[in-house]
């Protein structure tokens, strides 16, 4: 059995949960690739772009995630804003795979939202760190903002939202007080494993630095700003959608609303 088929039986019943087909094409041999399987340039493509054609919050305040990269897994999967694909990261003309175990929790994306880089930004979607069970890659899943993982990756802001899954335990938290109350260790294991994975530069520093976790207020806010620097910014004339009088979205109910998924 040919590797592209390996690939097949293993991910096709995952990926139709989350209504995406498959697409692989030959790629160099990785070092390190789990099993010594051949790499390939695994490429998923959905009914719609899932980083533009979804809104980011929900009517009842809950926050839109795009899962990338399903939690356990080490394969580096990121969605091509412009064309919607979702493909495994390359570097040095290889799929990329983290060194280390898998990722801790289900990591992805908010749709329509960046942080640009006028601001200090990669200029990129917001990352989010999402706590559940594993999801496959592609899912769209509904969850509360808890907080947010201050980063900095060689200089620029890499902060990370942190959400609860809709439907888990996680989900009665209110922030990250509680999280760490109700749950201890999970921001211990988050921090740990976020400024790790990127290994050290060549004086034996930590690539990736943080400075710990702000609080559900702030992780608010700096998604509403994410959002709003999206539509200004970001949008096409053929895909703006209509602000309101102040300058803001309608459907993004931020800062002093009282549905934000209470």
């Amino acid at each position: 059995m040919n590797t592209r088929s390996i690939l097949s039986k293993i991910l096709q019943p995952r990926l139709a949960m989350a209504g995406l087909l498959l697409i692989t094409a030959a790629a160099p041999v990785l070092a390190g690739t789990p099993q010594g399987i051949v790499a390939q340039q695994v490429v998923l493509k959905a009914s719609k772009n899932l980083l533009v054609d979804v809104d980011p919050i929900n009517l009842d305040g809950t926050v839109n995630a795009l899962v990338e990269i399903p939690a356990g897994t080490t394969a580096k999967f990121e969605t091509d804003v412009k064309t919607g694909l979702i493909a495994i990261e390359q570097k040095n003309g290889a799929p990329r795979y983290v060194q280390y175990l898998g990722y801790p929790c289900n990591y992805g994306a908010v749709p329509r939202s960046v942080l640009l880089k006028t601001k200090g930004g990669d200029g990129d979607p917001v990352d989010v760190l999402i706590l559940g069970p594993s999801v496959p890659t592609g899912s769209v899943v509904k969850c509360r903002p808890l907080g947010i993982l201050v980063l900095t990756d060689t200089g620029e802001v890499d902060n990370k939202l942190v959400v609860a899954m809709e439907g888990t335990p996680f989900f009665a938290c209110k922030g990250i007080a509680e999280l760490d109350a109700k749950f201890p260790g999970v921001t211990s294991i988050l921090q740990t494993w976020f400024t790790s994975y990127k290994g050290r530069d060549k004086e034996g520093k930590l690539l990736l630095s943080s400075t710990g976790f702000k609080e559900r207020a702030e992780a608010i806010r700096f998604l509403g700003d994410a959002i709003l620097d999206y539509e200004k910014s970001v949008t096409t004339d053929a895909d703006k959608r209509e602000l309101d009088k102040d300058g803001n979205p309608y459907l993004y109910r931020w800062p002093g609303a009282k549905n934000l998924g209470e």
